[in-house]
């Protein structure tokens, strides 16, 4: 009871570790040579990351390029192997001692550091087993299954225990069950023959307790072997989910988002896929060895009670087991489309009907948009349905035919047992036994092939599975050197080309130069697609730019963990989002730590005074959607404020609020910028927005076209940037005495009046600050 107690406590569900600041570095060096009897020799070196990231980079790149490969043809030798019991230099050395010059040895540049993709490694031609000689192709599985197979049973490791017990209670559970048509049997006999008074040697009496103290045991075996199999199977489930999640948490955005790893793909993996793994490596483990025990026990006693009946019913296990390999098989490549198709569904509009379809609900009932949703949904339920039709088709034909080839194997023994019971060769309850035995046996051979098919569909979903753990994101957490909070400097992006993975032809930024000074402030304007959020999302390091580099005071920002750069940069996007729980939680989000005064403080600067008209404060619950647009912002800037970051960037932070919260939110922001402590860049379109800026640079097709302060670009003639805002007032060609007024205003508003006689420019400065004016007083007025 002890051990029992012991395994059901143990072991606790460890949650994913985290990831070391410089985890060691694998980096493998190549030199290969075909020797004459056609063998490929490949030595690989390891290395530590003693040296700083970028000489390891650059290293690496210059020992991935060293590779000799020696044909008939070749002069150069072959690498001579080191002989064993001597030291042998290290691959890096010996790739260095066979470099043909050496200027390809200087290590490259900081603006070519390569992705860390390895090179794909050599081909081989793959060794076939004797069962793969003697077999066909069809019926062999294949070698990346096998291995996908162990994968499954490896996670059970840590459950070692466990399991053991609950193998050995199965064990004792099945051999009870086995007993049960033997003593039927034994029974028809015992009341056949009146004259019999003993039971086994036993008298009746003794016999029915011992069977009764018997049969207990198999129901308490039997409850601790579920108990034990499936708490086991739950702590693997939760195991695999909590590694799963922490490395979709580690990829980079593009495959979260775009490229078929959506959120829907990634949360079907998480829930459906993960269980399906759990539930067969134990209770799919539980059934199968209860069937091979069962199987095994019940042709034993088959054989004893008749070898003839016993040979009969063999005859028709090789068309089932064949059968099973071929429906496993098949099953396993229906289930990876059906798995793929639920994840599609996830991913797609048309399923997202509880978070996009129903909260947007106004849109869709004004819209009359109801045949066209469910048109686009039902045309996704229906690929599902054809998938799963086909799956279930296979099923019914598979365990049709076992079905039927079990009856016809019954009427054949009732046949051919009872002419030998006529010869007195056997007794009726031997036969009976026999019988039962039969459908034990047929039982126990379904199940295991059901064993086999539901491991196949084990494999297919632990292949997605693993596929997402096994990742290597593009922009690798841990890897480089930790970021000192407290620093402060000049950020430049020198060279900068960049495509996004999934539009790998488009290059979105083109040969990108800027300077962000400390303190400064910088506003990225142009139209939309002109790149400006690009800019952003290579600073924030969601993605490495495919060409040229950021640099922080000389240094390339890849030289940095991902997480000790982000953490001091604030990012307001243009959409917040706040996420189940209080206020407070949401502004200390990312922050671990955190005081109530620290949050206040934040609170305050970013203009969050609405938060005490609630009767609960900062412990007001809060969800997606139950803050107005302006408060989300402000909580999204306090956010920002709380990390005190050295860089902040704000994507169109006010573009989807009213003018009083524009002013607002404007106010909060101000008042970090002119602090001189803080570097911002900030992506907007309104000139309430982009005035309080010290710099702007215009962006357009990837590339920088303007640079300079509001006044100069607004008083430029043919500016681009006059022309964006002339867009954006809606201003025709023919209202250009409209335009003037606007600046002329401005003009006098902000230098005071013109002298008499003083001539005015043709082109005015274009300002807002009448509008600012009129936002102002109507904050007031409404305070």
């Amino acid at each position: 009871m002890s051990l029992f107690k012991a395994a059901l406590r143990s072991p606790p569900i460890c949650p994913p570790q985290p990831l070391p600041s410089q985890p060691r570095l694998l980096l493998g060096v190549g030199l290969r040579s075909v020797g004459r009897s056609g063998s490929i020799r490949v030595w690989r070196g390891v290395h530590s990351p003693a040296r700083p990231l970028a000489q390891l980079r650059s290293g690496s790149e210059v020992l991935r390029g060293l590779r000799f490969q020696s044909t008939s043809t070749s002069t150069s030798p072959a690498p001579t192997p080191p002989a064993q019991g001597t030291s042998s230099p290290s691959p890096a050395v010996q790739s260095l001692a066979h470099s043909p010059a050496s200027p390809s040895l200087s290590p490259p540049s900081l603006p070519s550091i390569p992705s860390t993709t390895e090179p794909p490694p050599t081909p081989s031609l793959p060794k076939r087993s004797l069962l793969g000689r003697l077999l066909p192709s069809s019926l062999v599985p294949a070698p990346e299954s096998a291995s996908n197979v162990w994968k499954l049973f490896r996670l059970a490791g840590p459950e070692r225990r466990p399991l053991t017990i609950g193998v050995g209670l199965l064990l004792v559970s099945s051999s009870v069950t086995m007993s049960i048509p033997f003593t039927i049997g034994k029974l028809i006999d015992f009341f056949s023959n009146p004259g019999n008074s003993t039971f086994l040697g036993l008298s009746f009496t003794s016999a029915s307790a011992l069977l009764f103290s018997l049969f207990l045991l198999g129901a308490l075996a039997n409850t601790g072997r579920v108990i034990l199999m499936r708490t086991s199977g739950q702590r693997i489930v939760a195991r695999i989910r909590n590694r799963a999640y922490a490395s979709a948490l580690r990829q980079e955005v593009d495959f979260v988002e775009r490229q078929g790893g959506g959120s829907g793909d990634i949360v079907s993996r998480l829930n459906a896929d993960t269980y399906i793994v759990g539930d067969s490596v134990t209770g799919n483990l539980s059934d199968g060895l209860r069937a091979i025990v069962t199987a095994s026990v019940g042709l034993g006693l088959m054989f004893y009670l008749s070898s003839k009946l016993t040979l009969v019913m063999l005859a028709v296990v090789p068309p089932i087991s064949i059968g099973a390999v071929f429906y496993g098989r098949y099953l396993k490549k229906l289930s990876n489309q059906t798995q793929e198709a639920l994840g599609d569904m996830s991913r797609v509009p048309c399923f997202q009907v509880a978070e996009e379809t129903l909260s947007a609900i106004r849109t869709v009932q004004a819209s009359n948009s109801y045949p066209m949703e469910e048109a686009t949904f039902a045309q996704k339920v229906q690929l599902v349905f054809d998938l799963a039709r086909k799956e279930a088709l296979a099923s019914g034909l598979f365990f049709g035919g076992t079905g039927f080839s079990g009856n016809v194997t019954i009427l054949t023994l009732l046949g051919y047992g009872g002419s030998l019971v006529a010869r007195g060769e056997i007794s009726v309850g031997d036969l009976t036994s026999l019988l039962l035995y039969t459908a034990y046996v047929g039982g126990a051979l379904s199940n295991l092939s059901g064993f086999f098919s539901s491991l196949m569909r084990g494999v297919g979903a632990g292949e997605r599975v693993f596929s997402l753990i096994d990742r290597v994101p593009a922009v690798r957490p841990g890897v480089g050197e930790e970021f000192v909070p407290s620093a402060r400097g000049v950020i430049r992006f020198e060279n900068v080309g960049f495509t996004y993975p999934s539009r790998p032809d488009v290059m979105v930024l083109k040969g990108f130069n800027m300077e962000l000074r400390t303190g400064e402030s910088v506003a990225l304007v142009g139209k939309s697609g002109s790149g400006k959020s690009s800019v952003q999302a290579l600073l924030l390091r969601y993605y490495d730019p495919t060409h040229g580099r950021i640099t922080f005071n000389g240094r390339d920002i890849r030289e940095y963990t991902p997480e000790s750069w982000r953490a001091t940069i604030g990012y307001v996007p243009q959409e917040p989002v706040l996420f189940s729980g209080t206020i407070a939680s949401n502004i200390a989000y990312g922050r671990q730590g955190a005081t109530l005064e620290e949050i206040v403080a934040a609170a305050q600067q970013a203009n969050c005074d609405f938060v005490d008209a609630f009767p609960l404060g900062y412990e007001t619950p809060v969800g997606r959607n139950s803050l107005s647009g302006g408060q989300r912002q402000r909580i999204a800037i306090a956010r920002a404020l709380l990390r005190r970051p050295a860089i902040l960037c704000l994507d169109e932070a006010t573009a989807a609020l009213d003018a009083v919260s524009e002013y607002r939110v404007n106010d909060a922001i101000q008042r970090i910028i002119s602090s001189k402590n803080t570097s911002s860049i900030v992506v907007a379109h309104r000139l309430s927005t982009i005035t309080t800026a010290e710099r702007l640079v215009v962006l357009e097709d990837g590339k920088i076209t303007e640079s300079g302060t509001y006044r100069e670009l607004a008083s430029r003639e043919n500016s681009r940037f006059r022309a964006l805002m002339a867009a954006q007032l809606n201003v025709a060609a023919g209202e250009k005495s409209m335009l003037d007024e606007v600046s002329e205003a401005t003009e006098s508003d902000s230098d005071g009046e013109t002298a008499v006689g003083e001539e005015e420019p043709e082109e005015q400065v274009i300002d807002d600050v009448h509008d600012q004016k009129k936002i102002k007083a109507k904050a007031a007025s409404m305070q």
